[in-house]
Order: structure tokens, then sequence, then C-alpha cells
């Protein structure tokens, strides 16, 4: 285990206020410029220092989420990618004037920026044109853009070789992957092929040589197409923890990249690499101190009289990781009363459904309504197993009110908002969010705090504001909290010693697994205002290391509700987590960040009674999460067809209204 620097200002000085350097860094990337400068990407922020290491200097507050920072050819400006919640877009930092721009017009993904060697043009890829990501182009002065392929499949990671006479880039269609060279005035060649993949080329300053990064079984590597003729693949650097990143060459015989938390330096006939030290100042340790979210009370219901009793086939209980057979779920009221062996029950109403399996209902921790939607909905997202969402509404109290009734049901509502929308004597939400950077979120402090002391969950959408505010939970979209080896260094361990890093997903996109069969499923149909979804990963983020601290929650991913969160289910399967952990993330792990307790994500003695019924095996197969029958919601028993049929009701009862 490694462990923070801390550098206490004088002798006697408190540790609780010391400064904390950061010396290792989880996925960052390397650019070095002309005059002799290395910048980094730590924390979502840049930095910047000497190429032969040192003290890094962060760049001015304001900068958005930052990644793989790569300096213009005079080395007075930095090109970035920006994350946010929604897609990547790409920014332009100005180091004399400290000034950010957006380039483009903020509505695409836009990802992997590099400057021509003119100093005039930036090159990027982008999924703008609706099928896969392509190569483009934009003028600087004039702002103009033009797509340089129109392949199938995903062209991305280009860069101009430094003559400015040939592009390198990564081609992927149907898995299989090519590292592509585009001469001046000659058709691409495939210079390097494989069938897992490939990323991050750089060009050699002589462009002799092109490197690249490979993974197969045994890991990543560096490689590098000697572009002679033929072309000579060979390895060059093996055996470490790489981070997906660029080469950065500070000449033609010495190069950095980024592995084991540290930046690296190789000489180019060498066999050995050193590490380039640096110190990052991010703040105190008790900055980062992380309020735990307390349990609340759910808000208090119109509870059905009498028992009820749900038998079924087989139950997930949402926290063991195998079905119990043939038990009686006894429901009193809006709870469940017990759980237990099959028998006699007189006078209760038993439900008896066969062979069907039953799930604690859906719990969708940061979710999305129209605002225009009306009580129609509510049905509709019951069927899709919905039975708590948590969203920012106007009208969130009074749909949760409606909609836990039995003539227009729908999913539990609780009221999100946005911190700055707050004021200390507000009635407390379920989770407010926070945004901004470092600053932003050390500004917001006292009121994160206020609201943790509250019993309520604060979601930060970027590692910046999230350490700085001490947030319980962060986005988690495009950051992997672990390398690809599966190691996380003292970034990572600043921010998961303080609880912050409990994710909430919002991963999907339109290359989602299965996405169109859950677009074109019944209940789906019958939602209004269809979305198409957009392109927001090269590739599926990996979020196996962290999913135990996995929450679903299906905002960012812009579809419309319910529908989002199945597609949140497939996207978090692709990334990594097992059909049981995508169920929990819906489940307890939702629970437990919210501050639900053992109410909701549960089958369990005393947890509120919504169900759902599924035909078939959610625990084997994901995609059965949406073969619903029918959800219990508050106690009461409703079959899909009835809910579809109740929402038919709602929408002609205001159509006539």
């Amino acid at each position: 285990m490694r462990f923070l620097v801390l550098i206490l200002a004088c002798a006697g000085f408190n540790a609780a206020h010391a400064e904390v350097y950061l010396t290792e860094g989880t996925n960052i990337s390397v650019d070095v410029s002309a005059d002799g400068r290395a910048a980094i990407d730590l924390l979502g922020g840049l930095w910047i220092l000497p190429a032969a290491g040192g003290a890094a200097e962060a760049l001015q507050d304001g900068l958005r989420p930052a990644q793989r920072p790569r300096w213009s050819p005079d080395a007075a400006a930095l090109v970035y990618q920006a994350s946010t919640s929604a897609h990547d877009q790409i920014w332009l930092h100005h180091l004399s004037n400290k000034h950010s721009e957006r380039l483009g017009r903020g509505r695409y993904f836009d990802q992997h920026p590099d400057w021509h060697p003119d100093g005039e043009r930036i090159v990027f890829s982008s999924a703008r044109s609706g099928n896969g990501f392509d190569l483009w182009e934009i003028d600087l002065e004039t702002r103009i853009a033009w797509r340089l392929s129109n392949l199938s499949g995903d062209e991305t990671e280009p860069a101009w070789s430094g003559d400015g006479r040939s592009l390198i880039y990564v081609h992927e269609m149907n898995g299989q992957w090519s590292l592509m060279l585009r001469r001046f005035g000659q058709a691409d060649e495939i210079v390097a092929h494989s069938d897992t993949r490939i990323a991050a080329p750089s060009w050699r300053p002589d462009g002799s040589l092109v490197t690249y990064m490979q993974t197969t079984d045994s890991g990543w590597s560096i490689r590098m197409a000697i572009l002679s003729d033929p072309v000579l693949d060979r390895p060059l650097v093996a055996g470490e923890d790489f981070f997906i990143a660029p080469v950065a060459w500070l000449d033609r015989q010495q190069l950095l990249y980024t592995a084991n938390g540290h930046i690296r330096k190789r000489r180019f006939n060498e066999w050995s690499s050193i590490n380039v030290p640096f110190q990052a100042a991010v703040g105190q340790t008790n900055a980062f101190k992380n309020a735990e979210v307390s349990v609340r009370e759910l808000p208090a219901l119109e509870e059905p009289a009498g028992i009820t009793v749900i038998r079924a086939g087989r139950l997930y209980d949402g926290v063991r990781g195998s079905y119990r057979n043939n038990r009686d779920i006894v429901i009193e009221g809006g709870h469940i009363a017990a759980i237990e062996d099959r028998g006699e029950r007189p006078g209760a109403i038993v439900i008896d459904l066969g062979d069907i399996t039953v799930l604690p209902g859906y719990v969708d921790a940061y979710a999305m309504l129209p605002d225009d939607v009306d009580e129609s909905l509510g049905p509709l997202l019951l069927s899709l197993g919905v039975t708590t969402l948590v969203a920012e509404h106007r009208n969130a109290a009074a749909l949760n009110s409606t909609w836990s009734g039995k003539n227009i049901p729908g999913p539990r509502v609780l009221a999100a908002s946005e911190i700055q929308n707050m004021n200390p004597e507000s009635e407390a939400p379920w989770l407010v969010t926070v945004t901004g950077d470092m600053s932003a979120g050390v500004a917001q402090r006292d009121s994160v705090r206020h609201w943790q002391s509250q019993g309520v969950a604060v979601l930060a959408d970027n590692w910046q504001v999230g350490l700085g505010s001490g947030a319980s939970l962060l986005i988690g979209a495009g950051t992997m909290p672990a390398s690809p080896g599966g190691k996380s260094y003292q970034d990572v361990q600043l921010a998961s010693g303080t609880g912050i890093i409990t994710f909430v997903s919002g991963l999907a996109d339109n290359s989602t697994p299965d996405l169109d069969r859950i677009r074109n499923s019944r209940q789906a149909l019958l939602l209004p205002n269809p979305v198409a979804p957009t392109r927001r990963f090269t590739a599926a983020p990996d979020l196996s290391a962290a999913a135990s601290t996995v929450v679903l929650g299906s905002k960012p991913n812009g579809l419309q509700p319910g529908v989002a969160l199945h597609a949140e289910f497939r996207a978090l399967v692709a990334a990594g987590l097992s059909e049981e952990q995508a169920l929990k993330a819906a489940g307890v792990n939702a629970a437990r960040a919210l501050g639900f307790g053992l109410k909701l994500g549960r089958i369990a003695t005393g947890a509120a009674a919504d169900l759902v019924l599924i035909d078939g095996d959610p625990l084997n197969n994901i995609g059965d999460t949406l073969k619903i029958v029918g959800v219990v919601r508050n106690g009461r028993f409703f079959s899909v067809s009835g809910l579809i049929e109740r929402s038919a009701n709602a929408r002609q009862a205001k159509t006539v209204e």
C-alpha cells in the first residue's frame, strides 16, 4: 500500500491541516511541449511541470474536467478532452491569459484532440455524423470543421506526423482493430491489425515509426510500427501497469509514457525505464473528510388493508447471490411482514404466480423526468419495473402522492435539487447535485456538510468538485476507479478513503448491447417522446473494480425514463459487472447510498413491498429484467397489461379534460 505524502507547514502543525501532495495518479496521461514542459491530467485537472520532473502547478480554476492534454506546437496553448455527464467535448486553454474556450457547439461527442503541426488546426474524432466515430478537423480561426474519414465502424485517436503530411489513426469494426496510415496523396493502409484493442498512436519526431498500445490476454503493452517497406511491427515496452494514453517524445531518442501510477521515461535503445517524479498539492486533508449518509424515513403513504401473499417459484432477495425457492412473501399494508415456507393462508389474498421470479423493485438513483410529465406516465414506468426514482422535478411531491395510490399507480418519486438552488431552510431533498471545479467544491463545502447532516446524499459530477466538496457520490460514466490492470493509486486512494467513490453509473449509449430490443419492447413503444440514443464512449468503461460501490443512475444517458434504467442494466454488465452486481446497483447499493437503509432494494421483513415479477432468470441473463409480468407497489399487485390499460385511461381522461 502506498500512502499520500503529507508535508507539514511547520513543526507541531496539526496533521488534520497538513497539505496533501500527490506523487501518483491513476489513468493519467502526459504530453511534452517544445520548450520542455510536461502537462498531465490528474484528478480531472490539468497540471504543468518540468519535463524532468518536480513540482506540478495546477492551471487556473474553471477548467472543465480534463483528459489527454496536448500542447500546441508553439507551447502557448493546450487542447484537451473535457468530460461531462452527457458526453465529452474539446476545449482549448490559452496559457497567456488563462482562458478556456470550447471548440464546437457542444452538441456532439468529440474526443481525442491533437494538433496539426501548423498550429492552426485541431484533428479529433467525433460521433456527430450519427454513424459511429469519424475523424474531423477544425480550423481555429474560422471554427469551420470538416470530416476526414467516413468508414464503417469507428475511426478514433488521430495524430498528424511532424511534417503534417501523414495521419495515423485507429479503426475498429466488429471487434477487429487496425492501425491506419494515411500518407499525403495516397490511399489509407493498414500498418497493424489485431482482434484485441489497439489504442493511443503517437509519432516519433522524425516520422520513422509510430508507437501504439495493444491489449492481449497478458495485459497492455507499447508496440512500434516501423514504417519501412514492408512495415515492421515490434514490441517496445511490456510488463507494466500501463495507462491508455499516447507516448510523448522528448526527442527522437527519449520518450515518456504513464504506467504504475507514474510518468515513466525511457531511452529508445534501452531496456528499462525510470520514474519522472512529480508532486501536486491538492489541498488539505481536512478538506476530504466525508460524512456518512444517515438513514431517513420514507414518506408515509396510504397503504392497502389486509394481508396479501405473493407466491412464486423463486425469489432473489437482493442480498444473497442465489435464489430462494418456493417461498411465500407475506405483505401487510405496504410492507413485507414475513418470508416463509408455503402454507395455508386463511383470510389472506394469495396471488400464486407459478414458476415466476420475484425481484426487489428497481431503484433509479438519479433519473430524469420530462418537464411536461403527466400522471399517465406512472403506470408505464411501473410496468418497466421502476418502483423508485430520484429526480429533479417541480412536481415531484405531487407525482409521488398520485402514483402511490391504486388508481394511477407509478414509481415512488423522491426529490433531487441542484445545491445552488437550495437554502438551509429548504425542505431536505433526497439528493443534491454539485458541479464545477475544485474551488467550486470548496466554496460549497459548508452547504454540502449541512445537507449531509440532514441525511441527504450529495452527487458530484466530476472528481474535482467531489474532492473539494466532500460529496458522497460521483458520476462515474467515463471515470475508471482503477487502471486497466485493476490497480488504484494515490488519487483514487485519496477519494476512496473518504467514501467519495460511490459511482452513479450513467453509462448507456447507442453502442449498449440490446438497446434496440429495449426501445422496441411493448411498454417502451407506449412511452411519449422517444429519444434517439447518442454515442458517448469509444469502448465500454471497465467498472469491474468498483462493482460493490456502483449505483444505477440513468439521467446521464439521456434516454426516456424506464428505458434509460434498462439500458443501464445492459451497460453495467458490458462494463464488467455480473448480473447480480448490476441488480444490486439498482437495489441495495442505491438504498445504502441514498439513505434508504433496509427499506428498499431488498426482499426482507420490514422492507417496502415493492416487487418486480419476472418470467425469466435475471441472475443469469440481465435481459430478463425486462420480462415483467407484474409489479407489486406499496403492497398492491398490478399486472403489466393492467398497468398499460390504466395509463391509456389516464391519457384519455386527460384528453377529455
